[in-house]
């Protein structure tokens, strides 16, 4: 823009810090969920876009998402697999019961 003499201004803020949960008792619970139920090692990423889990991350909650398949998310058909909630209700207990054991 300088280059073509424009006159601007810019106005930026920050709407959410980045976050990554260390290794530990959470990770290793949702690892070891994941593993049990569905047979493969789950990937540990940071490639799953936006998330709310950066406004919790920030007040010191380890925090990890685990959620179902979902092609749609957003979209005016946003639908889940049955089954996915299904597996998904048991994984969550099975991550309950590590993290209070």
């Amino acid at each position: 823009m300088k280059k073509h003499q424009l006159r601007y201004t810019v106005d930026w803020w920050l709407s959410g810090q980045p976050f990554l949960t260390a290794r530990g008792k959470l990770v290793d619970a949702v690892v070891n969920a994941v593993e049990h139920y569905n047979e493969i090692k789950p990937q540990l990423l940071t490639t799953g876009g936006t998330s709310d889990g950066r406004f919790i991350a920030r007040m010191g909650a380890q925090v990890v998402e685990l959620g179902p398949v979902n092609a749609t998310i957003h979209k005016i058909n946003e639908c889940v697999n049955a089954a996915d909630l299904q597996l998904l209700a048991r994984m969550y207990q099975r991550i309950m019961e590590q993290l209070v054991a």
